[in-house]
């Protein structure tokens, strides 16, 4: 793996400051702050400048940004998908059989209800704090911008790197997310055949009723004409014996009222006797004729007892005619209740067909939605799963620093470390990147406070941190690697003693000067400068 380099400034400028900060004043302030933050009578053993080596391998359209010295390990979690295999086993063979089919669905109907296992993959060194991320990627692009050149010595961190064994830690994560990716293909895999295979079933059903339609539509068409004749035949059978008793009920009751038409003429006749008889014995009566009222008397009984005769018929007339309609309209429905029958029977056979029709569309129709309910709501746990696996590769995705490379490259971060020994240990103060701070304005406005400011707090001022995620990661990390690890520390104090900026030739010189232009800029008092330069030189 071949791989190029690009070394970051340590001291950047604010945008707004236009006054250069020189090498020889980083050095002074440096030194200002390693004073400062000194507690013990020993003086400083070293002050080394050094890189902290991070490795950028490009992937996509951006790249990875790998710890150097292997410190950290952060882990990712990984969902194992459930059997998919079986499961595409078990619905292939429900293909072409429906039941099958639906008692793949059955049986799986758990199986997508949520991942089977998880297991943390350990991602060496691979860093995935998104704020340190995004200040790694501010720091580069301004270096390109700015087109820093460093023509210093540069001294990377031990232990030198296998680019081999960097490339092969980047392997993990790249395989991770390509194991994801074949995840998210497969469960898409899963739900396109299911659903494939559930409109093919749906579309058979669909097939069947219309064939169970057409047949039964045929079926129809072929009995309906007999069925229509047999009913029709029946009604005119039925209708002709209604016929026939009706006209032997009119006969009789025509007899009948025509007899009662006579009784009642008859009866017209006797009553005007009557009355004609009251009036003849109501004369003899006056003239006191008894022959004759006795021959009128025996003649008008005689003819009201006709009449009450008369009545009697007239009434056992009405009666009659009464017994005769009333029997020939039970006889009208005890035929059409006899045929009834005979004509529901023959339209049955057409019903019968109806329903039958009905029952098996409507079956078909509940096996569609059962099938569709099943395989959805399938489907539906399927979709759920390679979203939650799009969301896993979209984090990964989130650890990329949107720089665009073409091969992998090494970033020199630099930092100063300062070593003070004790008779029983070594104390370390290091110093990540800092940012170097347009405060004109302040000293002006606090010039004569500013000098009653102690010696670090007046070099904080003008240099502050140019990331807090930055400085925990070189300050943490570098601690935490020095307190475990004892060859480590053993190589770190080797390093920084052969690289010691305090012994270079011309330390003198550049801290001289250093010292000089920060005394200018009103940032470190005469007698600081005075014995600095004596303790030092």
């Amino acid at each position: 793996m071949t791989y190029a380099s690009l070394i970051l400034p340590y001291a950047v400028l604010e945008k707004s400051r236009e006054k250069k900060f020189d090498r020889n004043m980083e050095f002074a302030a440096i030194i200002c702050l390693a004073e400062e933050k000194r507690k013990t009578p020993e003086k400083i053993s070293f002050i080394s400048k050094l890189h902290y080596p991070l490795w950028a391998i490009p992937w996509k359209n951006g790249c990875l940004i790998i710890d150097g010295l292997h410190i950290f390990y952060p882990t990712f979690t990984y969902m194992t998908l459930p059997d998919l295999e079986s499961f595409l086993n078990d619905i292939e063979y429900g293909r072409k059989i429906r039941n099958q089919f639906l008692n793949a669905l059955d049986k799986h109907a758990v199986t997508f209800n949520g991942f089977q296992e998880t297991s943390d993959i350990t991602m060496k060194s691979i860093i995935f704090d998104k704020e340190l991320l995004s200040d790694i990627l501010d720091y580069v692009k301004e270096t390109i911008i700015s087109k820093t050149v460093v023509t210093e010595k540069i001294v990377v961190v031990p232990p030198k790197f296998d680019k081999t064994v960097t490339g092969e830690n980047a392997k993990i994560f790249f395989d991770l997310y390509d194991r994801i990716q074949y995840d998210i293909d497969s469960l898409e895999h899963s739900a396109e055949t299911l659903k494939d295979i559930m409109h093919f079933h749906r579309q058979k059903i669909l097939h069947e009723i219309e064939l169970v339609n057409e047949f039964l539509r045929e079926k129809i068409d072929e009995i309906e004409p007999a069925v229509e004749k047999k009913i029709e035949n029946l009604l005119k059978e039925r209708d002709a014996k209604i016929k026939k008793i009706t006209r032997v009920a009119e006969g009789e009751l025509n007899a009948r009222l025509r007899e009662k038409e006579r009784r009642k003429r008859e009866l017209e006749k006797l009553e005007f006797k009557r009355a004609e008889y009251r009036a003849r014995l109501g004369i003899r009566k006056d003239r006191h004729d008894k022959v004759g009222i006795k021959r009128w008397e025996q003649r008008l009984r005689t003819c009201e007892d006709r009449i009450s005769e008369i009545k009697k018929i007239l009434h056992n007339l009405s009666k009659y005619v009464q017994k005769i309609s009333r029997q020939n309209q039970e006889d009208v429905r005890k035929l059409k209740y006899k045929y009834q029958p005979l004509i529901d029977i023959e339209r049955k056979k057409i019903e019968n067909i109806k329903a039958s029709q009905e029952s098996i569309t409507k079956a078909k129709g509940n096996e569609d939605e059962n099938l569709q309910f099943l395989a959805s709501r399938i489907v539906g746990l399927i979709e759920q799963l390679k979203e939650q696996k799009s969301l896993r590769a979209a984090e990964l995705e989130s650890f990329i620093v949107l720089w665009q490379m073409k091969e992998t490259t090494l970033l020199c971060v630099p930092f100063y470390i300062a070593g003070c020994k004790t008779e029983t240990k070594f104390f370390y103060d290091i110093y990540p990147p800092l940012r170097v701070m347009n405060t004109e304005g302040i000293v002006k406005r606090i010039e004569k406070a500013l000098l009653s400011f102690s010696l670090g707090s007046r070099i904080k001022l003008l240099l502050q941190p140019r990331s807090k995620a930055l400085c925990e990661m070189i300050n943490l990390t570098l601690e935490e690697k020095i307190q475990a690890d004892k060859i480590f520390e053993e190589n770190l104090q080797g390093l920084c003693a052969s690289n010691n900026l305090l012994t270079s030739p011309d330390f003198k010189e550049k801290l001289n000067n250093g010292l000089e232009k920060l005394k200018t800029e009103k940032w470190i008092k005469e007698e600081e400068s005075s014995i600095l330069i004596e303790k030092y030189t």
